[in-house]
């Protein structure tokens, strides 16, 4: 599960008494409910420690005012025209709450894993590009940075500890619960792994 591991006590159960509003998602209802019906392993495949880092870096905080400082400029018209443009691919791509999915299974087709592969490329690798070269986003320069490789160290650090967990866990078969955003990096990288075969869930 994409959950940082002081989520779960030393037995990988959800840690309710340190965390008690933690079943409040589909995700860990499920498999909360999972594990209680029939047994199985869980195990967290985040960076250890994920939150605590954002708290420390007061990440969203920091993110939330540079997103605000990057589009001020923008709708003042203050951006370079290349900036201004790929700002605009980058307001395209950001939200696709409306985009319309008839099932899961459409929602993790290969199409949608197209279009998230292209849409993290255009804003992980464009608005650094854009806080680089303007002027009055300077001070955000070493935030961009580390907001974007963040962002693709998380993907490497699941996917090197899904491979471990892999291994530990041989001839059996894994179900991985990972943000639909995180799902082509992880594919990307896990394809090139002997010994795994990777099948989506109506493949069964």
């Amino acid at each position: 599960m994409e959950l940082d591991s002081s989520f779960f006590d030393k037995k990988f159960r959800f840690d309710l008494e340190k965390y008690p509003d933690l079943l409040s998602t589909n995700e860990t209802i499920g498999a909360h409910r999972y594990q209680q019906e029939r047994g199985v392993d869980l195990r967290p495949f985040e960076i250890t420690g994920r939150n605590e880092w954002y708290r420390e870096h007061r990440y969203f905080e920091r993110q939330d005012s540079m997103w605000r400082d990057a589009l001020a400029l923008y709708r003042a018209d203050k951006l370079s025209r290349k900036n201004r443009e790929d700002m605009e691919l980058i307001l395209q791509v950001m939200n696709y709450n409306d985009m319309k999915f008839a099932s899961p299974r459409d929602m993790n087709s290969s199409m949608t894993m197209g279009y998230l592969s292209l849409r993290e490329y255009i804003l992980y690798q464009k608005l650094v590009s854009i806080v680089e070269t303007e002027e009055l986003l300077s001070r955000w320069q070493s935030f961009v940075r580390l907001w974007s490789s963040r962002w693709y160290e998380r993907n490497e650090v699941m996917a090197a500890n899904i491979r471990r967990m892999a291994e530990a866990y041989s001839g059996k078969r894994l179900l991985v619960l990972v943000g639909l955003e995180h799902k082509p990096g992880l594919l990307k990288m896990l394809k090139v792994c002997d010994g795994l075969v990777l099948k989506e869930y109506w493949e069964f």
